[in-house]
This record gives structure tokens, sequence and C-alpha cells, in this order.
């Protein structure tokens, strides 16, 4: 297979994740997941529950994508030397003309309708931002909306060489932060923006996996044998082991080790730039890393469902929800300093916050890690068990779905999986007619290679 037939492949497997996914969770988004896991029928496959529709978290990609697309060559090659390819003024212009404002929420919303009252797009997604005698701002900045459309320049622009270790982790992965940074600072702020570069990061370094040639050593659980004989049940029980396999996808092993390499990145590529601090990578991953060591150390599925339970909580549920209601404590003080001369930026900041676990980047960004690790490179189970964690189950389970979608690519995606979809994916915007994911994968993969073509003159 050649490199681009592969790379469409990767690029079709992600959109196909993306749009299944979403559409998996859209049922129940902001439930909590007791509600979830009680639901008849229960949500493991599609069911009674599922339709498809649109669905807000893809449109902001598609907008990015027909903004790249209108670049002659020249103007595109000079942008991306300049590091403006999409900045927020060019971009925006693209929102206002694209999109529908009822499929527009939280921060993206704040964004354009403080941009539509004159605010220049730089500083739309600001916490506060004065203009012309009136104070506009953002209260939003640090939801999950830019977390929630990272894929695309992860496909735009993959890590190739991850797994040779050819070159330096972060010079691998620099263009495609880069260009998702220009993207998320269109709306968000701190943490908000780390969301977006952790996803376009993995989309990035999945894209380079090669599902057909993996060989990797896994770590299988405790267990328990019951056996019965004429004096009733005896249990026999054996050790965990450890043991190199052959196999065609991925597993859970590559996952963490990619996302602790890419929060190293993280940490030295926010230490280079003004938009993030490494406070801000740290907090993000402080809801990511717990999910990692209880993984490790237990990776039985099994008992993942101990942990969901109200009269049995503990381990990552206990440990997450404890860092959360810290998290919403800090929140508060942090909105009374911040918006201390904006009565009403304080107002609007705090009125939300009392609902902002089911939207905000952090908690949710570990519903998609427990999906992808306890899911285990099957992709129904990783995107159910992201959609089972709750709160805002559409945005995780597309987002876990583009990243084990992107690992695997589009032929090892189960046909259970692309018949529900049809293929298709429903735009909300007022300019995109055509459905057909295949169709949309190309258009990706033109701008991908337009992108190869001016950072890599001498490698094509």
């Amino acid at each position: 297979m050649s490199e681009k037939d592969f790379l469409l492949q990767k690029i079709w497997g992600s959109w196909t994740g993306k749009v299944a996914g979403g559409t998996f969770g859209m049922p129940v988004e902001g439930k909590h997941r007791e509600v979830i896991i009680n639901m008849h029928p229960p949500l493991s496959g599609w069911s009674k529950h599922h339709r498809q529709g649109i669905n807000d978290d893809e449109q902001y990609e598609l907008i990015s994508i027909l903004a790249l697309e209108a670049l002659s060559d020249d103007d595109f090659a000079n942008r991306l030397k300049a590091g403006t390819i999409l900045e927020p003024n060019y971009l925006g212009s693209y929102w206002l003309e694209h999109l529908l404002p009822q499929y527009v929420f939280t921060a993206e919303k704040s964004a354009y309708d403080n941009a539509k009252n004159g605010v220049p797009w730089e500083h739309a997604g600001d916490y506060v931002y004065e203009h012309e005698g009136k104070v506009f701002g953002n209260e939003y900045a640090d939801w999950i909306g830019a977390q929630m459309k990272g894929e695309l320049y992860g496909m735009l622009l993959p890590a190739w060489g991850w797994y040779e270790n050819s070159k330096d982790d972060l010079e691998l992965l620099k263009p495609c932060l880069d260009l998702s940074l220009q993207d998320a600072l269109i709306a968000h702020r701190e943490v908000g923006i780390v969301g977006e570069l952790f996803i376009s990061a993995i989309i990035s370094v999945a894209i380079t996996h090669d599902p057909f040639k993996y060989r990797e050593e896994i770590k299988f659980p405790k267990s328990e044998v019951y056996k019965w004989d004429l004096e009733g049940a005896q249990t026999e029980k054996f050790d965990g082991f450890t043991e190199q396999i052959d196999q065609i996808g991925i597993c859970s092993e590559t996952i963490i080790s990619d996302i602790k390499r890419i929060k190293a990145v993280l940490l030295e590529y926010a230490s280079l730039i003004d938009s993030i601090s490494t406070e801000d990578v740290k907090l993000y991953f402080k809801f990511i890393d717990p999910v990692i060591d209880i993984y490790i150390d237990n990776p039985d599925s099994r008992d993942l469902g101990k942990h969901w339970t109200a009269s049995n909580k503990k381990d990552w549920q206990k440990t997450l929800d404890g860092l959360w209601w810290l998290f919403e404590q800090d929140m508060i003080k942090d909105a009374i300093s911040r918006f201390k001369d904006f009565p009403s930026m304080l107002e609007r900041r705090l009125k939300p916050l009392r609902k902002s676990k089911a939207v905000h980047t952090l908690f949710n960004n570990a519903a998609i890690v427990m999906g992808l690790l306890y899911g285990d490179g099957d992709f129904i189970q990783t995107v159910r068990i992201s959609t089972e964690c709750g709160a805002d189950t559409d945005c995780n389970a597309g987002n876990a779905g583009a990243i084990v979608g992107a690992y695997l690519g589009q032929k090892l995606i189960p046909s259970y999986v692309k018949r529900f979809i049809r293929g298709e994916i429903i735009p909300g915007l007022k300019e995109w007619n055509d459905k057909s994911i295949h169709n949309l994968s190309k258009r990706t993969l033109t701008q991908a290679e337009r992108f190869k073509k001016f950072l890599h003159p001498n490698n094509l």
C-alpha cells in the first residue's frame, strides 16, 4: 500500500470513528452515568435510542477545510510560513459565513456573538475584553468546545516517524500543534486550548501506527476459574502475567505509551509559547493520569462496572469526583479574582458552574481515556465505555471513536459500526451538501498533501 493510500485509510477511519462515536453518544448527552447504565434497552450497541442527525461537534472542522480549500497555493505557502494559515480573523470570517446559529453553543457561541458585535476575532475567546466602552467576554473559554474539534489537524499533519523515534517528539508534533493552536485560539483559552492540542496530537500519532505490523507486550489480568464437583463450587485462582503477542489493530499498552509521550511534548511546547502554560498542561493531565495508573494496576475490564455504582464508589470514580470537587472550588475562587472589576462577567461565569462538569474540558478528557484504555482497541467497546462515563457523551465518544479509528484505519472498523451510519456525515452548515464520509476523507487528504508539499518539498 502506498503512503497516500495508507493515509487515506487512516483519515477515513478517523472520520468514520468521529461520526459513529458522536452518533453513539448523542442520545444520552448530559445524562449521569447511572442513568445511562440502567437504560432499557442498554446502550451496549446500536439500539432504538439511536438515529443519525446533525452534530455541532463536526461542523467546525468542516469549516476549516473550506477555509483551507479557498487558499491559492501561493497564499497557502505564505500563510503557512508566517504561521497564520488559520489565524482567527481569517477562520472567523468562515464561521460567520457558514455557521447556523441554532447549532452554536457555549464558547463558540460567545466568540461568534462577540465577533458579530464588533470584537476582533483574536479577542473573541478572551475571558474579558473591553471594546468601545463595553465589556465583552467568553465565560466558557476553558470548556470542551476546542477539545471536541481537534481531530482534523492531526489528520492533516501526521507525526511520521513517531514509532521509529526518527526525530525528537516535539519536532514531529510541532507542525500539528501549531495549526491546532491557531484553531483553538478562536474561542478558547488556557486548559481549553490544551484539550484541542491533546486530541490533535494523539490523532497525529495514531495516523502513523501500522495496525497490520503490530507487536506488543500486554498484561493479562489475574483470574478465577469456577469448577463444580460433588461437593459444590470450587475456585481456582491464577496470577496475572505479561506476554508479547502479534496482532492486527491496537491495544492499551501502546495508547498509554503514546499519551505519556504526548504529555511530555505538550509540557515542552507550553514552555515555548505564550498561549498556554505548563500549569495548564499539568492541570489537564491531572484528570487523565489517575485513569492510566488505575488501568495499569488492574487492566481487568470485568472490574470496570464496580466503579460505576453509587453504592460502591472507589478507584477512578472516587478519585475523579474528588478532583472535580476541588477544581470546582478553584473555579469559583478564580472567577471572583479574575472578574472582580467586571461584575456582569462574574455573574455570567458563576451562573453555569453548577452544570460545568457535564461540558468542561476536564473530567470529559478522562472519559475519553477511559474508553480508549478499557476498550483496548475494540471500536464499539471504546465508544460505549466513553459514553457510559456520562457528561458530554457525544463529544467524548466522538473523540474516542476518531482516535481508535485513526489507529485502526477504515478497513479494520467493523461493518457493524459502518452499516448504521451508512458512510454519511450530516452537516449543519449553510453550504455543505455532500454527506459522503469517503469524499470528506479525500478532501482532507488533498489538504494533507498540500501541507506535505510546502513543509517537506524534498520528500515528495
